[in-house]
């Protein structure tokens, strides 16, 4: 097994701390489970909906920028 060294400003290592202990865990073994399902999550093949739906955006659509400016008028 391996160690890191993750800092984190005081009030979220308090958060994290209290958060992890009403769980009945610490925050180390907490955030060892969150990786380990971070990574079992992301090396899971995608549904068959979203292959179906994968391209049907055509890659010259501006998606980002057009939803940005969408909000920009928005809340103008």
């Amino acid at each position: 097994m391996s160690a890191i060294t993750v800092l984190l400003p005081d009030d979220d290592l308090a958060f994290l701390r209290n958060f992890s202990a009403a769980q009945g865990t610490s925050a180390e073994a907490f955030l060892a489970r969150q990786a380990r399902n971070l990574r079992e999550h992301l090396q899971r093949p995608l549904r068959p909906e979203v292959l179906r739906a994968t391209g049907i955006i055509s890659p010259e659509v501006a998606g980002e920028e057009t939803h940005r400016e969408h909000l920009e008028r928005k809340h103008a």
